[in-house]
């Protein structure tokens, strides 16, 4: 389904870039004119990769973003964003030394690692989205019925595809890509609990 949004967006850009009405004035040779309103009718201003040093601004340009590439209904309400040392995020999300840049915790809100900047950096704005999306998993509910490991699972591949999309879009070279145990193949008599690991590729690690 996101698929067919994100193609949706892509083809509507290309037929407004193709429908301008070409004039000619038989006066002055045969020229064209065309029209093509495709930043202010199709993205606002959700993809524009100017810095943007207002935090609540920039989470406010996410929620576009999420509209046009994602199923979910963004809501009205934000979730707390926290700036914290690397170690800090460590000790909360792997207890041990990791590459963690971010953290979504349900019921309190978004840690992003203090080295980032999504002010500024496109690749560090598309971890904020990512987050993001299992705010709004959350607020659906979105694969509430499943177990834990699947639940994980399946959050984690839909964060990283909405995050790859928006990379495409903004045209970034770098992607990131979801490492972790399949949960169709477990079975446990002490049920699942799933330890996944994210992994970034690309340029900016």
């Amino acid at each position: 389904m996101m698929r067919t949004s994100v193609t949706a967006v892509l083809t509507a850009s290309w037929l407004l870039l193709g429908a301008g009405t070409a004039t000619a004035d038989p006066n002055k040779g045969m020229y064209s004119k065309y029209q093509t309103p495709v930043e202010k009718a199709m993205f606002d201003r959700a993809f524009d990769p100017s810095p943007e040093m207002d935090l609540n601004k920039l989470v406010r340009q996410m929620y576009v973003v999420l509209d046009r590439l994602t199923r979910y209904r963004v809501p009205k309400v934000y979730p707390e964003i926290y700036r914290v040392p690397h170690a800090e995020l460590e000790n909360y999300v792997c207890g041990t030394h990791c590459a963690i840049k971010a953290w979504y915790k349900t019921g309190d809100g978004i840690y992003l690692d203090e080295s980032l900047k999504p002010e500024t950096s496109i690749f560090d704005r598309s971890i904020l989205l990512h987050e993001l999306v299992h705010f709004l998993q959350d607020r659906s509910g979105e694969y509430a019925s499943m177990d834990d490991c699947n639940r994980w699972f399946h959050r984690e591949v839909d964060a990283y595809t909405v995050q790859n999309r928006y990379l495409g879009v903004m045209g970034h070279p770098s992607r990131v890509a979801f490492t972790g145990d399949n949960c169709g193949v477990q079975s446990s008599s002490t049920g699942n609990t799933f330890n996944g690991q994210r992994r970034q590729t690309g340029p900016e690690q």
